[in-house]
């Protein structure tokens, strides 16, 4: 009898990468869409559990390697600052999560075909 906990299922994980260095992956996509959902990058760094110099060397690091802005800052005052994507950072993570849906989604179905449930028998 076979233990459904036990399945073997493919995981992909999709970086982008410029030459040799990834520059785009899923901690990034993280910390793109929870700056958006919370307006700031250090509220999305806590929830990371990500220090607030790390994050935004993340993202200059990012926007240095596409040489485009990918956060409109607006400095704090009394009010506090805030963050916002800006509109190419909301194509990028639109975009990204499109392309990787439809890529695990091939991956089960190859998965699906290579390795069929006989297989594992």
């Amino acid at each position: 009898m076979k233990d459904d906990n036990l399945l073997v299922a493919p995981e992909m994980k999709i970086w982008l990468k410029r030459g040799e260095q990834g520059f785009f992956g899923p901690g990034t996509l993280r910390l793109l869409n929870l700056a958006d959902k919370h307006k700031s990058i250090k509220v999305a760094c806590a929830e990371m559990g990500l220090s607030y110099s790390k994050g935004w060397k993340i993202i200059d690091n990012l926007e240095h390697t596409l040489g485009r802005k990918l956060i409109n800052r607006r400095q704090g005052g009394s009010h506090g600052g805030s963050s916002s994507l800006t509109e190419f950072a909301v194509q990028l993570v639109e975009r990204y999560e499109v392309y990787s849906k439809r890529l695990n989604a091939a991956s089960e179905e190859i998965f699906a075909e290579t390795f069929n449930p006989d297989f594992w028998v």
